[in-house]
């Protein structure tokens, strides 16, 4: 809506600040546009988790133990648009541990572990969803020409979502209600829709194994160290089944970008300029270009060798913690929402992952000069993150500015899906570059602290005063700590190795004091 100076004035004059309202607002306002929800009451299901365990020890010999385990996990929420849910989730788990001498012990396991349908996954697919009679035409149409199961029940993978309706020439607080505007939901276009999979959904699961050796190096020191191997499967992330067809990048010194229109007659069910579609030789003016479906298909692996050695300070004077961390996470998604870069093409995605550390030393040591005060050093080093690196502005062929200048986009392969700013999957990338094929450089962290306790007689009452620097040589990290996605330096356009535009940066020295008073 649109004041005019008079108005802005006038309400200005009667200084509500935060008392104003809707209703001080002049009922004669210009309405510049008006949309209503469709929907506007609540909507959702009752996720019931369903499961059985049993589980026994075994004392084999005086130095072997071993326990086994079964069990069982059904969600209701894996039966998603088909007729049923996941069933056959039964989760075996052993694991031992066998004492080899009086100061030594192996241990390990294996088991499988089955993870609970997000209910964001469900609730998205209903959000986004509509029942209209032009989106369940394209749905059909998809069914025909094969991107969506043969045996798709349209009716159960659709639901009357949150679409908006619009009005013009309203006048203000007099627009129609959603009730009213019910038909528009028929014919609204939609950049992107969404539906329950067809199939269901099938709880993500892992197989998980460790192997541990354990060595009392003495009565205050202990070093061990564990082997990690899980494979996990059925991981979710999006499938977009409308999508165009594939257009990789892989020559940095000829790229042609392909234009929204080219990639829109790829599709399986082609868009028209308008966002309307040809199906059976009949305009569908209510179509989706994507029309996107959770699916449970991806996978991950996780293998790390982690090494530690500590010592207790018992009646010395000092004491101390060190662990040092092999490890390399790789995957083909990140999360619920993650796409495909070029269509659905996730035999290119399985890279390392957003989190993948490699190496990771952390050590805690303390020192204790007198029995009332101690002085603490911590250190945390990390290799670098990865970097994902995407593409820069490439000339549209045909496509120019309203001045006449000729236009630019990073988004490559035409599906309208590319965002530089935001680390997603669907990033189109630098021609050539693979996911996550560069590294941010190491991670260097050290603080130091120090405490005093100050007692009270025989009694359990103290005084404790404490003074804390993180970060004391006030390094500037880019990388190996919690950031904003929007704005992370993993994000860099160019190739590998070509720089690094920083976006952001770890916490500065900072200093903590404390006191503390227990009785």
């Amino acid at each position: 809506m649109s004041l005019s100076q008079a108005q802005l004035d006038a309400l200005r004059a009667r200084n509500l600040g935060a008392g104003l309202s809707i209703n001080d607002i002049p009922s004669n306002v210009q309405v510049n546009s008006y949309s209503v929800e469709l929907r506007p009451e609540p909507f959702g299901t009752t996720q019931n988790l369903y499961n059985i365990y049993l589980e026994d020890l075994y004392a084999v010999t005086d130095r072997l133990n071993v326990t086994l385990g079964v069990r069982y996990d059904y969600d209701n929420l894996s039966k998603g648009g088909a007729d049923h849910g996941d069933r056959n989730n039964v989760a075996p788990r052993a694991n031992f541990n066998y004492r080899l001498t009086e100061r030594s012990s192996l241990r390990g396991g294996y088991g499988i572990f089955y993870d609970k349908i997000l209910y964001t996954v469900y609730s998205d697919a209903l959000q986004q969803n509509t029942t209209s009679a032009d989106y369940k035409t394209e749905l059909r149409e998809l069914v025909r020409v094969g991107a969506l199961p043969a045996n798709t029940d349209v009716d159960r993978i659709t639901f009357d979502g949150n679409l908006s309706g619009s009005a013009s020439n309203v006048a203000y607080l007099k627009g129609p209600s959603g009730a009213t505007l019910q038909n528009q939901r028929a014919g609204v276009p939609s950049n992107e829709s969404r539906i329950l999979n067809p199939n269901g959904y099938q709880n993500p699961y892992s197989h998980q194994s460790t192997l541990g050796y354990q060595y009392q190096v003495s009565k205050k020191s202990l070093f061990y160290v564990d082997l990690m191997y899980n494979r996990s499967y059925d991981l979710f992330r999006l499938r977009n089944v409308n999508a165009p067809s594939e257009y990789p990048q892989n020559d940095p010194n000829n790229v042609v970008v392909r234009t929204p229109a080219q990639a829109d007659a790829t599709r399986p069910v082609p868009i028209q300029a308008d966002g309307s579609a040809i199906i059976g030789g009949q305009t569908v003016v209510g179509a989706a270009r994507n029309i996107v479906e959770t699916e449970s298909a991806g996978r991950s692996r996780y293998m790390a060798a982690s090494f530690n050695l500590q010592k207790d300070a018992a009646e010395d004077k000092y004491g101390y913690r060190i662990t040092y961390t092999l490890s390399n996470l790789k995957n083909d998604t990140e999360d619920v929402n993650f796409r495909a870069a070029d269509a659905n093409n996730y035999g290119a995605e399985f890279a390392n992952s957003i989190n993948d550390r490699t190496h990771v030393i952390n050590a805690i040591g303390s020192y204790y000069p007198v029995r009332s005060l101690r002085f603490t050093l911590a250190a945390l080093i990390q290799s670098g993150q990865p970097i994902n690196r995407v593409a820069g502005a490439y000339p549209i062929p045909g496509v120019f500015n309203p001045d006449g200048t000729q236009a630019y986009t990073n988004d490559l392969n035409g599906d309208g899906n590319s965002f530089s700013t935001t680390y997603q999957g669907n990033t189109n990338r630098y021609p050539g570059e693979s996911r996550n094929s560069d590294r941010l450089p190491w991670s260097k962290t050290f603080d130091v602290g120090a405490q005093y306790t100050l007692h009270f007689g025989e009694a359990t009452s103290r005084l404790e005063l404490t003074a804390d620097v993180f970060n004391i040589l006030n390094t500037q990290n880019l990388s190996g700590y919690a950031n904003n996605a929007t704005q992370s330096n993993q994000i860099q356009v160019g190739p590998a190795g070509s720089g690094i535009v920083r976006r952001n940066a770890s916490a500065p020295r900072q200093f903590q004091f404390g006191l503390r008073y227990a009785l």
